[in-house]
């Protein structure tokens, strides 16, 4: 009886372990919402102001920036096992990997430009 009881136990633990590990990670409510931002400008130098708004529809997560020049969107975010948030953003015919977390109270994006990593920290509006 004790050995049925354990591999029931031992079976039971496993689908639970593997019902968790399955489940879809979910964006933190704190990143939701509208960001201010500001980084520098790679070409001329000044000082870009804007937000960022992060936003979910359709069940999917997506990043919205506004520099002033009108808006551009994000693909859908990836999670990743190291809690942090993935997406890509086309500028120019150029393709940005986004990588999206929370830093206290402020949303970080990580933008590797190539290579290059551009680090972007927003405020709550």
């Amino acid at each position: 009886m004790k050995t049925t009881i354990r591999v029931f136990c031992t079976l039971c633990m496993l689908v639970l372990c593997v019902s968790l590990s399955a489940q879809e990670k979910k964006v933190p409510q704190e990143m939701f919402g509208k960001w201010n931002c500001s980084i520098e400008n790679p070409q001329t130098g000044d000082i870009m102001k804007g937000t960022c708004v992060v936003d979910e529809k359709d069940n999917v997560v997506k990043a919205t920036f506004d520099m002033g020049w009108g808006e551009a969107s994000s693909s859908a975010f990836r999670p990743n096992d190291n809690g942090k948030f993935y997406a890509d953003f086309d500028v120019q015919d150029f393709t940005l990997g986004l990588c999206f977390f929370m830093k206290a109270d402020k949303l970080v994006c990580e933008m590797d430009a190539g290579g290059y990593l551009i680090p972007l920290e927003m405020t709550k509006e």
